[in-house]
């Protein structure tokens, strides 16, 4: 049994360098830093399958599982940048800035967090509604019973607290 899994993976391993273009072309469009472990991640897929039951169409098999793994990989990058931008603004520390950047950016969110907690209260609450709870203008005025003109007013003067802060 153990020769017969050594043969199938020789045999699998063979399969992936004919086909290696192709499936690295496929595998790329996950970002260049990303295709090798897409290739690597597909051969291990197959050859624990391939343990586990026949494979009759390799080559579909191969195209499906690159396919596949690269769709994910694309998918997590944008979920982890949404995340990031989401969470703390456009200008989120980047986990892999190198360690000046990430100095720079935490003080600045830093910053940042002290000036909308320096607000005056209703100040604070319309621009956190506004912009991080995604509400519109006229939804903050319903809620807060105040014009849409004072909403404006509010999130008008936050942001311009805000920008001084960057200066």
């Amino acid at each position: 049994m153990k020769r017969r899994g050594t043969e199938l993976e020789a045999g699998l391993e063979k399969a992936f360098r004919e086909r290696r273009t192709a499936l690295r072309d496929v595998a790329r469009r996950a970002g260049e830093q990303d295709e090798e472990d897409v290739y690597q991640d597909a051969f291990v897929k197959i050859v624990e399958r391939s343990r586990r039951e026949e494979i009759p169409k390799l080559d579909n098999l191969l195209r499906h599982v690159v396919r596949c793994l690269t769709i994910d990989r694309f998918r997590r990058k944008a979920l982890r940048q949404t995340y990031t931008s989401d969470e703390a603004g456009e200008n989120a520390v980047d986990p892999a800035a190198d360690p000046e950047r990430k100095l720079i950016g935490a003080q600045r969110l830093g910053r940042v967090m002290s000036a909308i907690e320096a607000m005056p209260p209703r100040r604070r609450e319309v621009f956190l509604l506004h912009r991080i709870e995604k509400l519109t203008y006229a939804q903050i005025a319903r809620r807060l019973d105040v014009s849409i003109k004072a909403v404006e007013k509010h999130v008008h003067l936050a942001m311009r607290q805000l920008s001084d802060t960057d200066d």
